[in-house]
């Protein structure tokens, strides 16, 4: 008797497990007429949440839970999904307090290690790191590996530089996945040979693909004067990856109050655009900002609307020194969103790289906010790509049309 009120117990605790299930439901409205592809959905979830599974008209897509405040619990739910012009699309979201996230293939990646310094090891053995900090006197440039944190998607991998810079470097793509987890920016001549991307962007002291920055009315203003630096890993999985860099007690000109800045990346699956949420301690309106995109000098080309979308196209080695770096076809492009985009500018500074190396010069875009934060995104395009674009032309019509799409987001509801 006993045992058979246990196995009732355990068969009715089997259906409480399976029906202790919440169901929250998505609708998706995409307003233009232009097809949309891997648009991005994050949905608010408590800290109950264990595992979660996403349906489109009755199949799975998959899904990511992520922790975004680093206290152990999920809080949000992300999903990408492609959506044809003026489409209305519901997606269900069921959500469990048991179970483990549902695994997906990996469509990001982020990451950093501290470098492994042992010159005697036949392989470095570098230690993974979620987050670190250091005085704003370090220079952790030669101490992070590779140089900074790193982001990719199945599109476009970056680095952001671990020093005052922090500039966006590119690692183009010949195919569509993630790998830069194999190379670590570095391919080798037997990855290059088996279809492996690399590093095709000279950055030097610019914004390289979109960094934000400060501005003196000439040249940009980058992070020298700050108390600490932190470079935090958000998140990373089939989804997104976002990584956080932070700036505490940045002083861009003399007399300036003290503000802290945390500049936070997303890459999603399906993107070579990057999405760029800036927040300060405090309202900025006394601080000029600027974004850009590096110059390429070779046959370097621009394109801008002078209402906050800036590109251009060129050809240029991948480093300062044509013996060891390899030269690309890049397209870059930035936009910056009307309440914040003020004008167009730009900057050479000769004398940071003497004749005859490269000179770090960029296009512009000055901006600014009258509150504590702002956003804007960044995009990029190499030759290495399989399935990229033909030339200039088709490259900054996409621009035009990237920028149409963000400006009018796709409209979603959530009802619980």
């Amino acid at each position: 008797m006993n045992r058979l009120f246990a196995i009732i117990i355990s068969a009715f605790m089997v259906v409480l497990s399976v029906s202790a299930e919440k169901q929250i439901t998505v609708h998706l409205a995409n307003p233009v007429s232009m097809e949309r592809k891997s648009v991005p959905v994050v949905v608010p979830v408590s800290g109950d949440v264990r595992s979660a599974v996403v349906t489109i008209a009755g199949k799975e897509v998959p899904c990511q839970l992520d922790d975004m405040d680093d206290d152990g619990l999920f809080d949000e739910l992300s999903f990408v999904t492609d959506m044809k012009k003026k489409e209305k699309l519901t997606a269900t979201v069921s959500l469990f307090t048991e179970g483990e996230p549902r695994q997906y293939e990996l469509k990001t990646y982020g990451g950093m290690a501290i470098r492994d310094r042992n010159k005697s090891a036949a392989k470095p053995q570098h230690m993974p790191v979620k987050s670190i900090t250091c005085p704003g006197t370090s220079n952790t440039y030669q101490y992070i590996f590779p140089h900074g944190p790193v982001m990719e998607s199945d599109m476009a991998g970056f680095r952001i530089y671990g020093d005052h810079r922090q500039s966006i470097d590119y690692y183009g793509h010949k195919q569509q996945r993630c790998e830069i987890a194999e190379t670590s920016f570095y391919p080798s001549k037997e990855q290059k040979a088996a279809g492996y991307g690399d590093d095709v962007l000279y950055t030097g002291t610019t914004y390289g693909c979109g960094a934000l920055y400060g501005w003196d009315g000439k040249n940009a203003v980058m992070f020298q004067n700050v108390r600490t630096r932190t470079y935090t890993v958000v998140t990373t999985g089939p989804v997104r990856t976002v990584i956080a860099i932070t700036n505490k007690g940045w002083l861009p000109y003399k007399g300036c109050k003290p503000v802290d800045i945390t500049t936070t990346y997303t890459v999603y699956a399906g993107h070579r655009d990057v999405q760029v949420d800036v927040r300060f301690s405090r309202t900025v309106a006394d601080i000029p900002l600027s974004t850009g995109i590096v110059d390429i000098v070779e046959g370097s080309e621009e394109y801008t609307d002078k209402a906050g979308l800036r590109g251009c196209w060129g050809t240029a080695c991948a480093g300062n020194n044509p013996k060891v770096y390899d030269t690309h076809t890049v397209g870059l492009g930035v936009f910056v969103p009307s309440p914040y985009y003020k004008s167009d500018s730009h900057f050479t500074d000769k004398e940071a790289v003497p004749a005859p190396k490269i000179p770090n010069q960029a296009y512009v875009e000055v901006c600014g906010t009258q509150t504590d934060n702002l956003h804007y995104w960044f995009a990029v395009t190499c030759d290495m790509e399989t399935f990229g674009f033909s030339d200039k032309n088709a490259w900054f019509s996409w621009l035009k049309d990237w920028k149409k799409a963000l400006a009018n987001p796709v409209k979603i509801e959530i009802s619980k």
